[in-house]
């Protein structure tokens, strides 16, 4: 493993960090009540309810961030070394 290699790891755990993280919360609506994250929406009424992630949409952007970390991982493989 060179050093790009363990660079592109490095980067695409912190973007896998940052996707985790920034994934937006939702409204779950449940018959005629409406339940949301009091830190998104503050000065309402209804506190208490924690926070709600869409579960596909971390999917697919974990998905994404991991397939092209390997991609450039295996892309970076030949670079450097000596012939």
């Amino acid at each position: 493993m060179n050093i790009f290699q363990r660079i592109v790891l490095v980067l695409g755990a912190i973007a896998l960090a940052v996707v985790l993280w920034t994934t937006p919360q939702f409204i779950s609506v449940e018959g005629n009540k409406i339940k949301y994250n009091p830190k998104t929406f503050k000065g309402t009424l209804v506190e208490g309810f924690a926070p709600q992630r869409d579960i596909g949409t971390i999917a697919m952007r974990s998905i994404t961030v991991i397939g092209s970390t390997f991609l450039i991982f295996y892309a970076l493989k030949g670079i450097g070394k000596k012939k």
